[in-house]
């Protein structure tokens, strides 16, 4: 489910977290786990397991990251991202549009924001 014409933005090593790396940061703390994909790929094949997980798609991340605190508590559950987003992974199903989403949370500040490569079809099979 690609946006097809858009070239796919690339993402420095800091940008990016491995299976094995969310695996360890998920044991030691909880970071905010923001599933990109639609709903119903994640019906379909599943989601990473963590305290702070969330579905925003791709297509409305920008406008979710632009709601009010309260706004963002009071339809997610959980506090939005403040700072630099250090604490932050997205992923999608295969890293396409984590990639993307990694490039949208920057416009809202989020300069440490990370993508889990190979997304939740890596992590599910590993």
């Amino acid at each position: 489910m690609a946006h097809q014409g858009a070239p796919l933005p690339v993402l420095d090593d800091s940008q990016k977290i491995s299976v094995g790396e969310l695996k360890d940061l998920l044991a030691k703390s909880d970071p905010l786990v923001v599933d990109v994909r639609n709903p119903s790929e994640i019906e379909a094949s599943g989601s990473i397991g963590s305290k702070k997980n969330i579905n925003i798609p791709i297509t409305d991340l920008d406008k979710e990251l632009s709601l009010s605190n309260d706004e963002f508590k009071a339809k997610y559950g959980l506090d939005k991202p403040q700072g630099d987003g250090s604490d932050v992974i997205f992923h999608c199903m295969k890293g396409g549009r984590g990639s993307r989403a990694v490039v949208v949370a920057e416009k809202h500040g989020m300069k440490k924001a990370r993508n889990l490569e190979g997304g939740y079809g890596l992590w599910s099979s590993q």
